[in-house]
């Protein structure tokens, strides 16, 4: 596929190419407004590490698309649309493709969903959530578990992502990716994976995931995807206790000696079995001193890509709460929630359209507005939404 790509969305026509290292826009039918916007976002994304050339574009992370491609248009195009015309376009959805796991993790944040009595989506019932979800806007589709590996046709629900509107990526614990795996998920288009990793150590990544030998496996899978062409990723969490104990540095010291391409850090949430404990939640020094390893490990070149929740959804990050403004997250069960970490439902596919239940999210309290910071670490909104659950549930509980 050339590095140069046009694709009209709305009414409007331009193109990106990427050449000697910088992004150059053609954009005649846009207005300069939008122009200077779109110039100034492709100058920025510049100054990030290149996890790898797909397809003739450089790729920056897991959660976007290629620019350079139909997908990475698409995704500007969108972002033209929210930025000036204040339009409620999904960005990234997360969806669960399967209640069962081989793990048994005490922060599984989807723990109560996986262990419903109600029956899952069946396969094409999940095809067509991810249509509608990528006709929705969608450019980022993520497939989660449960452990979505476990599907044996998996591969014809990663087929349904059209490739020239959205790309598809997944999170594993990396025991079921072996050689085989990453050929048939490359194969059907999948674009790469975050692996989950507890800890840099194996014996206490096991112990957290109660599945003995599963990080051997898990570093195993790393290397298999990247034999593949796939893009391979390690996700993991900071908590207090965590940093205390040098748990970012130990984990990029571990992806760069494995040949991780990008590290994913979430904020430890309470959710799950720990919805109600809230001693995890990261101190302002914490989320200081995370900005700075941050900006130092960016600057050394061999070391994986960064995406890190902290420096994007907190009082000083650089975004807002994702939940129900660029993102949602639908079980395993077909309910719709904000996000992964979030407990709250606004009703269940293939019941209502993926399209309804978007526009029901985003029109109810508190999500017809945005939020400064992520709002499971907000204690007005746990307050109001989160204490109120009773905890024999039903979870997700309804909106």
């Amino acid at each position: 596929m050339s590095n140069r790509q046009t694709i009209i969305m709305c009414v409007q026509t331009f193109s990106v190419v990427f050449r000697d290292g910088q992004w150059e826009l053609d954009a005649p039918c846009l207005i300069s407004e939008h122009q200077e916007y779109l110039k100034k976002y492709l100058g920025k994304v510049t100054s990030y590490r290149v996890l790898a050339m797909v397809d003739g574009s450089p790729l920056y992370s897991l959660y976007q698309p290629p620019l350079a491609h139909p997908a990475g248009v698409r995704s500007l195009d969108h972002r033209l649309q929210r930025r000036f015309k204040e339009k409620r376009i999904p960005a990234t959805a997360t969806l669960s493709v399967i209640k069962n796991c081989q793990c048994e993790c005490d922060h599984c944040s989807a723990v109560f969903y996986n262990h419903s009595q109600r029956p899952g989506l069946t396969k094409e019932e999940l095809q067509e959530a991810v249509r509608q979800t990528v006709d929705l806007g969608v450019t980022t589709v993520i497939f989660l578990g449960g452990e979505p590996l476990l599907r044996k046709d998996l591969e014809e629900i990663i087929c349904c992502v059209d490739p020239l509107k959205a790309v598809s990526i997944l999170f594993t614990n990396g025991e079921l990716l072996d050689e085989k795996r990453c050929r048939s998920l490359k194969q059907a288009g999948l674009l790469g994976a975050f692996v989950s990793l507890d800890s840099s150590e194996a014996k206490i990544h096991d112990a957290f995931r109660h599945r003995k030998g599963l990080f051997d496996k898990a570093i195993s899978s790393i290397k298999e995807m990247r034999k593949a062409g796939l893009i391979a990723g390690i996700s993991s969490y900071l908590s207090p206790q965590g940093m205390q104990m040098g748990h970012f540095e130990k984990m990029m010291e571990l992806g760069k000696s494995i040949g991780a391409q990008e590290i994913t850090f979430f904020d430890a949430l309470p959710s799950g079995r720990w919805l109600k404990h809230e001693d995890f939640f990261l101190t302002p020094t914490h989320r200081q001193h995370i900005a700075q390893l941050v900006k130092h490990y960016r600057k050394q070149g061999d070391y994986p890509g960064l995406s890190v929740q902290s420096t994007m959804t907190s009082e000083k990050g650089s975004a807002f709460c994702f939940a129900a403004n660029t993102q949602f997250y639908m079980t395993a069960l077909g309910d719709m929630c904000p996000c992964d970490f979030t407990p709250l439902t606004i009703g269940r596919f293939p019941e209502k359209s993926i399209k309804v239940l978007w526009e029901k999210m985003i029109s109810s309290e508190p999500y017809c507005t945005r939020a400064k910071v992520c709002r499971m670490q907000d204690p007005v909104f746990r307050r109001q939404y989160i204490d109120p659950i009773p905890d024999h549930g039903p979870y997700p509980y309804p909106l």
